[in-house]
């Protein structure tokens, strides 16, 4: 694990980004998308980064510990931190510890990162929510997705965009994922008007439109979804 005074050192890009989630399948997209576009990187990992791309640097850190590490602000902070989950836990089904570990992973951690970079000063910040992300929703998932939303929101970064997917197509070769995916392709087409937001994306096609959406660093709270995601 790298030490905190080498961390300070490489967090002190004034032209850099941070990317946190990159060992996740959609951040790990987002991480490479980065690097096509010649933005340097640093991705803050609980783990070794398979074959990370150039322009990167790679920051194994605890994130129990993130109340300890000092650092200097980043010119845009991407929050793609997710617990893993399987489908009808994002549909609706979850059991009270696994609401604890998800909570903690999906909101606190994302939380105190983007506080940590805002009181730096850091001025533009992605997060990945999701479609139908509300703070008032039965679906315990959504309600997380929306509470943290409105917590980012508050901190007030210069530029705040919230990118808000449908369910996102090929993670795993894993039933309930195959069957999820299989289903999207299935009613997609049928998805329009209000819901037509609801469609299914790839992560490639999703990682596109973070990096080009974010890169002009548009003031104020900007919302993205399938519309958007061109």
């Amino acid at each position: 694990m790298i030490s905190l005074v080498n961390l300070q050192l490489l967090l002190s890009g004034s032209k850099v980004n941070l990317l946190v989630g990159s060992t996740g399948f959609l951040g790990n997209h987002i991480l490479k998308e980065l690097s096509i576009n010649k933005s340097p990187t640093t991705a803050l990992a609980r783990r070794v980064i398979p074959n990370r791309p150039e322009n990167t640097h790679e920051l194994i850190i605890d994130f129990n510990n993130l109340s300890e590490i000092k650092i200097s602000h980043m010119d845009h902070v991407y929050l793609s931190l997710g617990y893993p989950l399987y489908f009808h836990n994002v549909i609706g089904y979850m059991g009270s510890k696994l609401k604890k570990n998800f909570f903690q992973v999906d909101f606190t951690y994302q939380l105190e990162i983007a506080k940590k970079f805002k009181e730096a000063g850091t001025k533009n910040i992605s997060l990945i929510s999701a479609a139908g992300a509300n703070p008032n929703s039965w679906n315990y998932y959504l309600k997380v997705k929306g509470m943290l939303e409105m917590e980012i929101i508050k901190l007030g970064f210069d530029s705040t965009n919230i990118f808000q997917p449908g369910h996102l197509r090929g993670n795993k070769l894993r039933f309930d994922i195959v069957f999820a995916d299989i289903v999207s392709i299935i009613i997609d087409p049928f998805l329009h008007g209000p819901i037509k937001k609801l469609r299914s994306i790839s992560a490639t096609k999703l990682a596109k439109s973070v990096v080009n959406n974010s890169s002009d660093r548009k003031a104020g709270v900007n919302y993205f979804d399938f519309k958007d995601f061109t």
